[in-house]
């Protein structure tokens, strides 16, 4: 008989895995790497998993992580990747307002 570890239970039943953030991004809004990593608490490896799931966007070094603009995809802090900002992402100032690639 094949045994089904807790973590595929957990995630068979529904229950968000353990988040290291301090407090969930808004659903919904886009934020820079550095303000989640700095506002919200987020880790390197949560941006890198991120990034991971999101095949436009390249294998990146954890300080390009940080220009990376994300999307903050549900209610529990869940993100991904929505684009890299190789000239760099602009804090738009506060959590109701979305961040910006520089153009």
């Amino acid at each position: 008989m094949r045994s089904i570890s807790t973590p595929a239970v957990l995630l068979f039943l529904g229950v968000p895995a353990v988040q290291a953030f301090d407090t969930p991004c808004i659903y919904q809004g886009y934020k820079c790497g550095f303000n989640l990593a700095v506002d919200y608490g987020y880790e390197i490896a949560e941006l890198a998993d991120a990034v991971a799931l999101t095949s436009s966007i390249p294998n990146l070094s954890d300080r390009q992580l940080l220009q990376v603009l994300y999307r903050c995809v549900d209610i529990n802090g869940g993100i991904a990747g929505n684009s890299f900002c190789f000239a760099g992402c602009i804090d738009m100032g506060g959590a109701l307002f979305n961040d910006q690639c520089i153009m």
